[in-house]
């Protein structure tokens, strides 16, 4: 009995972590909310909206954040995807258009990954962290047994 209901909640934990991928879903040609799908969230990376489960995009595993220009404006999209549509820019020039836009498309797999996070000051911040614990395990490591004697810091 036990085994089975221990199947059953692993079984359970795969399937809804496979299924229920949540996103950000929004587009700022969206009159209803023109501000709130910008290539930034304002207010300190905290939206107006939430993500939204993705279980009506069929085998959704990915997060989708387009941004170029759409109607007439500059913007972005944001939306939930069955296939993974890779990270990259390019420069798009479309009929009528005098000049190239730039448009980037960023895929991710994780719970409302499609939001604006500064991916460099995460990466600055990391980097940061991991040269702190370097140097801790450096230092316990070289010093660990070393015992210096009073008396050679009494002439500094």
């Amino acid at each position: 009995m036990f085994k089975i209901i221990l199947q059953s909640v692993i079984v359970n934990v795969i399937l809804s972590t496979a299924l229920a991928i949540n996103c950000y879903v929004c587009d700022t040609s969206d009159t209803s909310t023109p501000f709130q799908c910008g290539e930034w969230f304002d207010r300190f990376d905290r939206p107006d909206i939430q993500p939204q489960n993705c279980s009506n995009v069929h085998d959704a595993k990915f997060c989708i954040k387009h941004v170029g220009r759409f109607e007439g404006g500059i913007g972005a999209k944001r939306l939930c995807s069955s296939k993974d549509l890779g990270n990259y820019c390019d420069y798009v020039r479309n009929k009528g258009d005098r000049m190239d836009y730039r448009s980037c498309i960023y895929t991710c797999n994780t719970d409302g990954c499609n939001a604006a996070v500064n991916s460099l000051h995460i990466t600055i911040t990391s980097v940061q962290l991991l040269f702190v614990i370097a140097v801790t395990l450096l230092w316990s490591t070289c010093f660990k047994n070393t015992k210096v004697p009073l008396e050679n810091f009494r002439n500094i």
